[in-house]
């Protein structure tokens, strides 16, 4: 959280770094950031988990979606989960050319999964490459 510092550990980036991901890559898309609910008092675990899958899914998008001019960083909180959904409108494309989903993905994939959450991507209807996942509020023991 934000006194993170005080308590001896190495500050992790979390949601409230979440806007050093936005602006105007110097290859392309914008990229935007929209952070809604309650995101307050997270888990250090959990606060990290939700930086570390966007920044991944907004690298992705930046290096693999074609003629994306957006990539979108939705990340909602609610009494008991946080979601991310990290969205490019680049151009469909068939499957083959789509981005492996071994990159990268598989370390977010296993991040959410240790958490108790869950995170997929896949190819949006209509074009482009969205990431989403959903991360409990409390760590399991």
């Amino acid at each position: 959280g934000l006194y993170g510092f005080m308590d001896g550990e190495t500050l992790q980036p979390g949601v409230a770094d979440l806007e050093r991901l936005s602006g105007a890559s110097p290859a392309g898309p914008r990229v935007e950031v929209n952070v809604s609910g309650d995101l307050v008092a997270l888990p250090a675990a959990i606060d990290a988990a939700v930086f570390r899958i966007a920044q991944e899914a907004v690298t992705n998008a930046l290096r693999h979606a074609r003629n994306a001019t957006l990539v979108d960083v939705r990340v909602a909180g609610d009494p008991s989960t946080v979601s991310l959904v990290v969205r490019d409108d680049g151009d469909p494309g068939p499957a083959d050319s789509a981005p492996d989903a071994g990159f990268g993905l598989t370390g977010m994939v296993e991040r959410a999964l240790l958490l108790g959450g869950t995170c997929q991507a896949g190819p949006c209807p209509g074009g482009g490459w969205a990431v989403s996942a959903t991360l409990p509020r409390r760590v399991p023991a």
